[in-house]
């Protein structure tokens, strides 16, 4: 029960933001979101929101990243090339 509560909670997060943030924002919310959760945070988060578990772990290894190294590259959204 607390499993379905979880999903619907983060399904509602998604959705009210998803409009607002661009691809990097989704990627490192949905992390942030599944870092808190802890273990089977990643699953949980990409089974409400429909997002890749792939793009998730993205987001984990971005956050990872001092933050001024991800200020710098906060003016882009996708890697060049």
């Amino acid at each position: 029960m607390q499993e379905v509560r979880l999903g619907a909670r983060l399904r509602r997060k998604y959705r009210s933001l998803r409009a607002e943030m661009d691809e990097r924002m989704r990627r490192q919310w949905a992390a942030t979101e599944a870092r808190d959760l802890g273990w089977g945070g990643v699953t949980a988060v990409a089974q409400a929101t429909g997002m890749s578990r792939v793009t998730i772990t993205a987001g984990l290894r971005e956050l990872r990243q001092p933050a001024k190294q991800r200020a710098l590259e906060a003016t882009r959204v996708r890697r060049p090339g």
